[in-house]
């Protein structure tokens, strides 16, 4: 793309984004009208036909350019736009249309694509022993059995993709409907299965393979910073609007102003690093189907941004970072004020499995 077409492209994108995303970033709102918004913004999507753009145009995506992806994350990602089920169509999608044949393309594909099926990630805490999650061959098929822990995105969920052992040998990735016999929820984040149905999606014996290779495929993410940028754009209108108790703001405290002064120059580092490897990768530089040392400590450096700005949310927030109030200490307490806790942990809720994904596929070549 030219600089000319990139900026009228970035135009129409924050055109869109102007017409059907009007939450205000950083404004709380109050659930049910963020919740309306976001079944608004998905319709939209739907209907241009930009809900699942880095999918191959075979299977609904837009065939934009590594550059137009780019803008695009990074627009959403900025505007604090909900993004259409992360699971289905990051991870179910690919693995899908990699692994699954016609038959299970189309029993999947479709129903990502419009928002008609929600999926959750079982993707950590695997154990062999009779403990964990275990897929059984059954004629063609397999059936699951077992307990898995660390699942998240149940709520709401109508399937979830789980990872398991295979009896063969080594692990393998399921899609399982939550509507199936025998699927249990034992609490908000564990399934119990008892010879569930499930459909293979990744090749037998090479469940941890197929998810670094979606991590790290074609249709990963590509402005990887962006979230990191957003939720640091948000703490600091945050600290702004804090009282120090000492007639000030937090943003003007010396071990706040100290601490976020470290995370923007972590911001600026890993951009830069992201601008490198975008090249790579639009130069083809990097191998198909993995990521380069670059890209996965980008990957990694940003999650764990966000993670650590999401702390200092929470120091910033004190009491009112609680994800409940506590009746205890509410007696004279009003209405929790100005949105600077609402919700204090968003930028922390990078899953577990995929920093782990991420440091297992970087000391694995940093080894090489």
């Amino acid at each position: 793309m030219t600089p000319d077409t990139e900026s009228e492209f970035a135009a129409e994108v924050r055109r869109f984004l102007g017409e059907h995303w009007p939450v205000p970033p950083f404004r709380p709102v109050p659930r049910a009208v963020w919740e309306a918004a976001a079944d608004r913004w998905f319709a939209a999507l739907c209907r241009r036909g930009w809900s699942v753009p880095a999918w191959p145009q075979a299977y609904g995506g837009t065939g934009w350019s590594l550059e137009q992806r780019f803008i695009w994350e990074r627009e959403v990602a900025l505007a604090q736009a909900p993004v259409m089920d992360p699971v289905g169509v990051g991870l179910v999608g690919p693995l899908v249309q990699a692994h699954g044949g016609a038959a299970l393309c189309e029993r999947y594909l479709d129903d990502i694509r419009v928002g008609r099926s929600r999926w959750a990630a079982g993707l950590s805490g695997l154990s062999v022993d009779d403990a964990g999650l275990c897929a059984l061959r059954s004629g063609s098929s397999y059936a699951l059995r077992g307990t898995l822990t660390g699942i998240s995105g149940l709520g709401g969920a109508t399937h979830a993709l789980c990872l398991g052992a295979m009896g063969g040998g080594g692990s393998g990735l399921f899609a399982v409907s939550m509507d199936a016999a025998g699927v249990r929820p034992v609490d908000a984040q564990t399934l119990a299965f008892a010879e569930v149905p499930a459909d293979l999606v990744s090749p037998p014996g090479a469940g941890w393979d197929a998810l670094d290779l979606v991590l790290g495929g074609d249709q990963a993410p590509v402005a990887v910073t962006a979230r990191a940028q957003a939720q640091l754009a948000r703490l600091k209108a945050d600290l702004a609007a804090i009282a120090d108790g000492r007639g000030g703001f937090l943003n003007n405290h010396a071990d706040f102003k100290r601490r976020l002064a470290t995370l923007e120059v972590r911001l600026e580092s890993l951009q830069a690093l992201e601008g490198r490897s975008l090249a790579e990768r639009s130069a083809g530089q990097q191998r198909v189907g993995a990521w380069s040392v670059k890209a996965n400590l980008l990957a990694l450096g940003s999650a764990d941004l966000e993670l650590e700005v999401g702390e200092l949310r929470i120091d910033a927030a004190g009491y009112y970072a609680l994800p409940e109030p506590d009746p205890l200490l509410t007696d004279n307490e009003g209405p929790i004020g100005p949105g600077y806790a609402s919700p204090p942990i968003e930028g922390m809720l990078t899953p577990l499995w995929a920093l782990e994904a991420y440091r297992r596929r970087l000391t694995a070549q940093l080894a090489d």
